[in-house]
């Protein structure tokens, strides 16, 4: 679901507290690993440009989903086993689903 949101923070604060909450702890694990990254609103979600590689998450209808450079992705299928994981998305339905270490390395790798 695309947000017309211009900001980040726009975005967050339309949402639902149940997908606000999951929404602002991906927010902070990102700005937390990749300090330096720049935030902001692109194809509807939040989008972090961390030099030569981004990443994205968004709440969808069902589940929330988090985007990376596929090769990163790649590179922690067996960690995110049990998730619905695409080319370069990894979808879950609640914060539990995920674990927030991988998620902190592979956006950690993409800031590299």
């Amino acid at each position: 679901m695309q947000s017309e949101a211009a900001t980040i923070p726009a975005y967050i604060a339309g949402l639902a507290a149940g997908e606000r909450s999951v929404i602002e702890a991906l927010d902070k694990l990102v700005r937390a690993v990749a300090p330096k990254g720049s935030g902001s609103m692109k194809y509807g979600m939040p989008t972090y440009d961390l030099g030569s590689r981004v990443v994205a998450f968004n709440s969808q209808k069902n589940y929330f989903s988090f985007y990376a450079d596929p090769a990163v992705v790649s590179r922690y299928r067996k960690e995110l086993l049990g998730l619905d994981v695409g080319k370069s998305c990894i979808r879950f339905r609640k914060i539990e689903d995920v674990s927030l270490a991988t998620l902190r390395n592979i956006v950690s790798d993409c800031a590299k």
